[in-house]
């Protein structure tokens, strides 16, 4: 687990959520494609974590697979990958150690883990689960996206997000936004998701 990883001052961690109930397995497939692992390792990632929740199973198909990969390349440098169950604690440490490391967090588009992550002001891609038949999180992916909280990826090619994440935090939005004015007040989740998403009174 991260806590008894060798942390250096060059670890850079990228931490990857999943959610607690649905399992998205595509994601997990997708951040553990060779293609992902190549990309992680050219950004400086030392240190891969996955939370699997109830996907345990292509977690450890996928891991090994990725393991394999990366001994077969060691000249494109070395990553060290680990997964975890699902917390009902939390993310605190996972995103205090991203924030420390000048990491990056992948999560599922759940609200609940995208508004947590937002919170340390560390660089977010969210991946939309396409395969769900009300697919609000492709739109909630999309507007955030436009206001540059984060960035939107893809299961088919995370690569792309992954590289465009290294110059995203210099210029990400700050969250939650703060209103203009001499008492200035911090509004809502809810508030803030109606006025991104064009929900307007």
């Amino acid at each position: 687990m991260a806590e008894s990883w060798n942390w250096t001052r060059d670890s850079k961690l990228c931490f990857v959520t999943t959610g607690a109930t649905a399992p998205f397995t595509a994601l997990i497939e997708s951040v553990l494609s060779p293609s992902s692992i190549q990309t992680l390792r050219k950004c400086g990632f030392t240190h891969l974590l996955v939370q699997y929740g109830s996907a345990k199973d292509v977690y450890d198909i996928c891991s090994s697979a990725a393991r394999l990969h990366i001994q077969d390349n060691k000249q494109d440098g070395e990553i060290i990958i680990d997964g975890m169950d699902f917390n009902s604690e939390g993310l605190q440490s996972q995103f205090k150690l991203v924030q420390k490391s000048k990491g990056l967090v992948i999560s599922h588009a759940g609200s609940g883990s995208v508004l947590e992550a937002l919170r340390y002001q560390i660089p977010l891609i969210v991946v939309p689960n396409i395969g769900l038949l009300d697919n609000h999180q492709e739109e909630l992916a999309v507007a955030m996206e436009r206001n540059q909280y984060l960035l939107r990826g893809d299961v088919q090619d995370l690569a792309s997000a992954i590289r465009k994440s290294e110059g995203f935090r210099i210029k990400m939005s700050q969250f939650p936004p703060v209103t203009s004015g001499e008492h200035r007040e911090t509004k809502s989740f809810a508030a803030i998701m109606d006025e991104t998403m064009g929900f307007m009174d």
